[in-house]
């Protein structure tokens, strides 16, 4: 049994049907002569529902069976194949419930010449009956219970579960780049103008410019040569 498929409305209905059973045995009413031959007699006794009817109380005992029934069919998950819908079944069962109590509350059976009272089993039977009858009618207003559903089944995207299409990593961490252009782990190629070094380049077709002399004004003499000889302008 997992109650967890079987929806509140129906519980309702379920618990509402077996009160409805057990009230039955409850007084229904209170039957009492007050007089006969002039000699004062008073209460009879109560009577429950099974003493005071003759059909009724087997219709409310059948509701009883078929609404109980299709409760633990649904938490056994062995609904049968029926007509109509469990909850329109079981909506319809209330109502004649409801109907036939209501019924019996305003007209009372016939005890020949005794007063007859109403006992608090007819207006238990009444309230389980109504029970019956809006657990029925919340049952066919609700989702059918169900399992909890796959992750697809709960609206992922398609975009989300279809496999990668992107080329696989080589080794070495960078991943090459359509139509051959650079990727942003490649060095930047050097351009025109700048040195190797990190210096500037001077641009074509410029002289490049003397030394600066160095500082003091004087002109630094050739090495002479070995020999001793002073090699002459």
């Amino acid at each position: 049994m997992d109650t967890s498929k079987v929806s509140p409305g129906e519980m309702i209905a379920g618990i509402s049907a077996l009160a409805l059973f057990i009230f039955l045995f409850l007084p229904w009413y209170g039957v009492g002569i007050d007089s006969i031959g002039g000699f004062e007699v008073g209460e009879l006794g109560d009577v429950s529902a099974w003493e005071a009817f003759g059909l009724v109380d087997i219709l409310l005992f059948l509701v009883s069976v078929v609404v109980v029934g299709l409760v633990l069919a649904r938490a056994a998950d062995a609904m049968p194949e029926l007509p109509q819908s469990p909850a329109l079944i079981i909506a319809a069962a209330g109502g004649l419930a409801l109907l036939l109590v209501l019924f019996r509350l305003l007209v009372a059976p016939d005890f020949g010449e005794a007063d007859v009272s109403r006992k608090i089993g007819i207006f238990l039977g009444l309230l389980a009956s109504a029970g019956i009858a809006y657990g029925g009618w919340r049952a066919m207003n609700e989702p059918v219970a169900a399992g909890p559903r796959s992750r697809d089944d709960r609206g992922t995207p398609p975009a989300s579960r279809a496999p990668s299409t992107s080329p696989s990593t080589p080794a070495g961490g960078a991943a090459p780049s359509a139509g051959g252009a650079p990727s942003a782990a490649d060095p930047p190629a050097p351009s025109a103008g700048a040195s190797p070094a990190g210096g500037t380049a001077p641009p074509a077709g410029s002289s490049t410019p003397p030394p600066a002399p160095p500082s003091g004004g004087q002109t630094p003499q050739p090495t002479p040569p070995s020999g001793g000889q002073t090699p002459q302008p």
